[in-house]
């Protein structure tokens, strides 16, 4: 396909897509903004009340809180998982890196309210995912060189010289040869020093920026999106293209009076009004395009990436990847833009309006009414001084007559207080779901309130869940696939106060991908109030069956723990409860004997030990009760011995007594 042919089709595309959002959501979109900003309808009348309610920002600003604590809720908005045992570890990895990508590197609370914001109240929210290269120039000066530092400084292939100035300088000693030595030379060098800087890019488009093609459904099946911007020429320059061409490209500002634009900025708020004195500061109106063509002539259309700017081709590329994820949270079956938030309620702020203004003009009449004079009777400079304790001076005491305006507020009040039971249930945003009325409660059963709450709350829910089923979902898988083909090296990121490494280039891009966010478990202290529940629970298990239970493992029940912590707005878990490795996780939950209740073992070591004391003592007892009685019995031994030896003395002595009586006698 020739160039000429290419711009023809690209053109095309771009003109009818520009007229399709122009006739289709243009003015809806303007409108609603307008509604949100409360700027007058321009059918005012002096003198009357000019009042705009705000019933489209009360729903918006009311629903996009409970959102943004839905996703918010924990730093890993959406969960990769495996298709397989053998992908899980580098799928845990791509988690933690994608989320990281998304919430840390881009700001993702930031992304995430503008986009919802730009959904809820021009119908379609839109991300953009691209992975951004540019050349990063910045001067550097070098004085005093010598020759061998110059080529080193040169041998770097990102610095060119663009100024070098070289003095020698010339020695009067001689060389120990007797030969002058040369002179000394010293360079001084400019150099541009130029450093490519890649990353993934995620921001929120203003919906006018954003073209599709009116056939579409879907962005993936559309077969023509772009994106519509203003560019700088230094910025185009970076990025790549041509300087002679950047520079043969008219200034446009042509973007910065679309009807959206237009009504987001005051008039002298209104970027790019000025034309920049600096031509490469300038700003210039292009085209990225994303569109099926046969540029091959192969008879098979395939995408391409054309970058089109007053009527050249800039870039023209085929590719594998369209960077663009919508939201909306009221889809139309078919069609690619539903219905925003502001659509449901913008009715029910025009009406109020009309009431409120209404109302108000018969206070002001009641309050001030008009007066009639005799003319000729009354003195009108008198009549038409306001100032309380004034004087009309009449010549006829009949000559001014109040005309009184009945006051028709109380007429009006059920009015507005049905217009907004009307817009609660429309939206599912109301003051009952806010927590902002009290007296809602009063007179009201739990049920009763617990049946509207949870009613109210479904809708916003569903939003939810549209959203993340849609974009959110979309999204991540295009920061997996763009992490995957441009990140070509292993790379170390902290998380949770923790350093670990990842490494794209292991990662098959084939997930599945699941919403890691709040949906259908209310608010903060109910999912708290329910993982105590579970907590319990699990403790209960635990302790009556041990770690080897078939229900819960230990490592589930740090899991328990963690979430318990996050939710309580701790983000380091590491500072109350260590990690639980999978292999000690497992071996916890193996089968093991069975132990004796430690309780029971010190018990029973504590008899036995008691009964060995016992049978000591008794047979301690036993041997000094033994020694006692054979001293016992010795000493009687002895003392019988000393008796039987002291008779046997005596018996002697009185023998021989006996004798000598008898020899005396003799």
């Amino acid at each position: 396909m020739e160039e000429n042919r290419l711009r023809t089709i690209v053109e095309a595309e771009i003109h009818s897509a520009i007229g399709y959002i122009e006739s289709e959501t243009t003015d809806a979109r303007r409108k609603s903004l307008n509604a949100y900003l409360r700027k007058p309808y321009g059918t005012e009348i002096e003198g009357r009340s000019s009042i705009v309610t705000g019933e489209v920002a009360e729903v918006i600003d009311g629903a996009l809180p409970n959102l943004m604590r839905i996703f918010t809720a924990t730093d890993n908005v959406v969960k990769f998982e495996a298709k397989n045992a053998k992908g899980e570890e580098s799928a845990k990895q791509a988690t933690q890196y994608c989320n990281w990508v998304f919430t840390t590197q881009n700001q993702g609370f930031n992304v995430l309210h503008e986009t919802f914001k730009t959904a809820l109240l021009q119908k379609v929210g839109i991300f953009k995912v691209y992975y951004e290269e540019k050349t990063n120039s910045i001067k550097e000066e070098y004085k005093g060189l010598t020759e061998q530092e110059l080529v080193l400084l040169l041998q770097d292939d990102t610095r060119e010289i663009l100024e070098q100035n070289t003095d020698e300088t010339f020695v009067e000693e001689l060389a120990p040869d007797g030969q002058p030595l040369p002179p000394l030379v010293r360079h001084d060098v400019i150099v541009r020093k130029k450093t490519n800087i890649g990353e993934i890019k995620i921001e929120a488009l203003p919906p006018e920026e954003f073209l599709i093609s009116k056939s579409a459904k879907t962005i993936q099946d559309s077969n023509f999106v772009a994106h519509r911007k203003l560019v700088t020429r230094s910025d185009l320059v970076s990025m790549g293209y041509d300087p002679d061409l950047v520079a043969s490209l008219p200034a446009n500002n042509e973007l910065s009076y679309t009807p959206e634009r237009i009504g987001r900025f005051s008039e002298g708020e209104r970027p790019d009004e000025i034309e920049s004195l600096d031509k490469a500061m300038q700003e210039v109106e292009i085209y990225e395009c994303y569109i099926y063509t046969d540029f091959d002539d192969d008879q098979e259309a395939e995408l391409r990436l054309v970058v089109y700017a007053a009527n050249k081709i800039l870039y023209n590329e085929e590719t594998d990847y369209v960077p663009f994820h919508s939201i909306c949270p009221y889809p139309l079956p078919h069609k690619f833009f539903g219905q925003s938030l502001a659509d449901r309620v913008i009715d029910i702020q025009e009406q109020k309006t009309a009431i409120t203004r209404s109302v108000l003009d018969s206070l002001y009449l009641s309050l001030a009414p008009r007066i009639g004079a005799v003319e000729g009777q009354v003195n009108l400079d008198d009549l038409l001084n306001l100032s309380a304790g004034g004087v009309v001076r009449m010549k006829n005491p009949n000559a001014v007559v109040p005309m009184t305006v009945p006051l028709v507020a109380q007429q009006a009040f059920p009015i507005l207080e049905y217009l907004d039971q009307v817009q609660g249930k429309r939206s599912g945003v109301s003051e009952a779901m806010q927590g902002l009325n009290p007296d809602v409660l009063q007179n009201v059963t739990a049920a009763a309130i617990a049946a509207s709450t949870s009613a109210a709350t479904g809708k916003i829910e569903l939003i939810a869940r549209i959203f993340a089923e849609t974009g959110i979902k979309s999204m991540f898988r295009g920061i997996l696939q763009l992490a995957a083909k441009y990140q070509d090296k292993a790379r170390t990121i902290q998380l949770n106060g923790k350093y670990i490494e990842v490494d794209p280039r292991q990662w098959d891009n084939q997930y599945d991908i699941t919403i890691n966010v709040g949906l259908g478990t209310g608010d903060t202290r109910q999912q708290m109030s329910l993982l105590q529940m579970v907590m319990a629970k699990q403790e209960e298990i635990i302790k009556g069956y041990g770690p080897s239970n078939p229900l819960v493992s230990i490592g589930q029940y740090r899991n328990t723990l963690e979430k318990f912590i996050e939710l309580a707005g701790y983000k380091d878990v590491k500072q109350f409860f260590r990690d639980i490795p999978p292999e000690m996780d497992q071996a916890l939950s193996q089968p093991q004997q069975k132990q004796p209740d430690p309780l029971i073992s010190a018990a029973m070591q504590q008899a036995q030990a008691q009964l060995q004391l016992d049978r000591q003592k008794a047979e301690a007892d036993i041997a000094l009760k033994r020694e006692k009685m054979m001293a016992d019995l010795q000493l009687k031994r002895d003392e019988m011995m000393a008796e039987l030896e002291l008779k046997k003395q005596e018996l002697l002595a009185e023998t021989q007594l006996d004798q000598q009586k008898a020899m005396m006698g003799q």
